[in-house]
């Protein structure tokens, strides 16, 4: 009886196990290597004083930037929100990039909920540019972990359909492959785990200087909130005109939670998904006012084995 391919069972075996180890060796190498990048590399941190989007950037990542870009136009009046928790352009669009995203994201005929619009600027060209801007003034570090696990995936995913094609001409010609079947049943595992390890969501990273500038903003944010609160008008549970950015800023630091305004901030918080892929529905609750009526800027919203033989187990 020829061996499958040429290759003899047992041999085919051990080079199919090593195929399953490599996988994790070339994930933990890659994964030491960036790390001592990471401790090598100097970069020269810039001193100037960080925008609303770049705190946000640091504290919440890309989704909090946006969260933070529709609590700025919502504060000027530029979005409204309707009873179906959608946002609507209700301006000129603004200059700065990430806002005019924003804004544009709240065109008719586009998901222009919170999670709809979160979802279509994640990996945005202004995104990007604020990404690489941060990693530029050493505030935050690259993350390969995402491609790091991409690379994972796809070797295990390559091994398990080697595996499955090895199976089936085995079992075609007749060879014995309980072997084989076990270490497939393993690719088949391996690859399910980095398929899920490979679609969580990882964060930026800032660097120690980057947590101190956030650190520091919050202290400052943490002191003006409050003095407000002693002395001053409150919205909502909390002062306005928080730290020279009023609710930018907050929304920032504390997420739409802490827009200053708690009915707006309930109507801008995306309502938990129910199940499945969904993106940005309006389900749950309303929002502002009745009879799809809406609202703008700081205005209240209403409602709220055994041995080897013959050609091996390995097919």
């Amino acid at each position: 009886m020829d061996d499958t391919w040429g290759i003899p069972g047992p041999t085919f075996l051990a080079i199919y196990a090593a195929l399953l180890v490599l996988p994790l060796v070339i994930g933990l190498l890659w994964t030491i290597a960036v790390k001592v990048g990471r401790k090598t590399s100097r970069v020269t941190v810039s001193g100037t004083r960080p925008t609303a989007n770049e705190l946000a950037y640091l504290a919440g990542g890309p989704d909090r930037v946006v969260d933070t870009a529709i609590a700025a136009l919502v504060d000027r009046g530029t979005l409204r929100i309707s009873s179906s928790r959608k946002l609507q352009l209700a301006g000129s669009e603004p200059a700065d990039p990430i806002e005019r995203a924003v804004a544009r994201s709240a065109r008719p005929g586009h998901n222009s909920t919170t999670r709809g619009i979160r979802d279509r600027l994640r990996m945005s060209g202004p995104m990007q540019a604020l990404a690489k801007d941060l990693e530029a003034r050493g505030l935050v570090v690259v993350d390969k972990t995402p491609q790091i696990r991409q690379v994972v995936f796809t070797l295990y995913l390559g091994a398990l359909l080697l595996g499955v094609v090895r199976l089936i001409a085995g079992l075609v010609s007749d060879h014995p492959v309980g072997f084989l079947v076990f270490l497939v049943i393993v690719a088949g595992i391996a690859t399910l785990l980095a398929r899920a390890a490979r679609n969580k969501r990882v964060g930026p990273r800032p660097t120690s200087e980057g947590n101190r500038i956030l650190g520091h903003a919050n202290a400052e944010f943490s002191r003006e909130r409050g003095r407000g609160i002693t002395s001053g008008p409150v919205m909502g549970g909390m002062a306005g005109g928080a730290l020279l950015g009023g609710a930018a800023v907050a929304v920032a630091l504390g997420g739409l939670a802490y827009y200053p305004d708690e009915e707006l901030s309930a109507a801008l918080i995306p309502p938990p998904l129910t199940g499945g892929f969904g993106g940005g529905g309006s389900s749950g609750g309303s929002a502002c006012g009745s009879g799809g009526s809406s609202c703008s800027g700081g205005s209240s919203c209403g409602g709220g084995g055994s041995s080897c033989g013959g050609g091996g187990c390995g097919g």
